[in-house]
């Protein structure tokens, strides 16, 4: 009898051995920015965790029954609202740190197509993870919609805190002599 095999978070935790090396290669950059790429990377590190692991290997003769689609959860706002508020809190952080890095992405725009495409490789990680491994995680639609907003929320926080780095940006980008 074939028994699942389970890799645990602790996996996820393996990659912050590259973390010291990581620093190592920024030295030259000013310690902010390798401060805020330090939690950027810690921050991707503890959402992996928490999205794609524990990866449980499941025998395929155990799901002899089940097709790839049942993993789907396709209808909007069929969620438990305790997970969609605490979806919304993990990517917050994504809306800061990702303007913050990169001043270029520092739109609405632009933050709400990041948070939307790295929710979407999340989604379709956890879709390949059942359809090859047979881990029971669910491509959800409220997840891909919940993280965006919690992105844009966090952007939002952002340019709240920081509305003189905002209108600076601003006249930067509009050719202000000023700037």
């Amino acid at each position: 009898m074939e028994l699942p095999t389970v890799l645990g978070r602790g996996w996820a935790l393996l990659v912050l051995v590259a973390y010291p090396f990581a620093v190592l290669a920024m030295r030259q950059r000013n310690r902010c920015r390798v401060a805020l790429s330090g939690l950027l990377f810690l921050y991707a590190t503890a959402v992996v965790a928490v999205t794609i692991f524990p990866i449980s290997v499941v025998p395929s003769s155990w799901r002899v029954a089940e097709r790839w689609w049942d993993v789907l959860r396709p209808i909007p706002f069929m969620v438990p609202p305790v997970g969609f508020a605490l979806n919304i809190v993990m990517f917050m952080p994504f809306g800061v740190l990702v303007p913050l890095l990169w001043p270029r992405a520092a739109t609405i725009r632009r933050v709400l197509g990041w948070s939307l495409a790295s929710s979407a490789l999340i989604e379709f990680t956890q879709l390949a993870m059942w359809v090859g491994l047979g881990n029971r995680r669910y491509f959800d639609v409220n997840d891909l919609f919940s993280n965006t907003v919690g992105a844009v929320f966090g952007f939002v926080l952002f340019r709240t805190l920081r509305p003189a780095a905002a209108a600076e940006r601003a006249a930067v980008s509009a050719g202000s002599p000023d700037a």
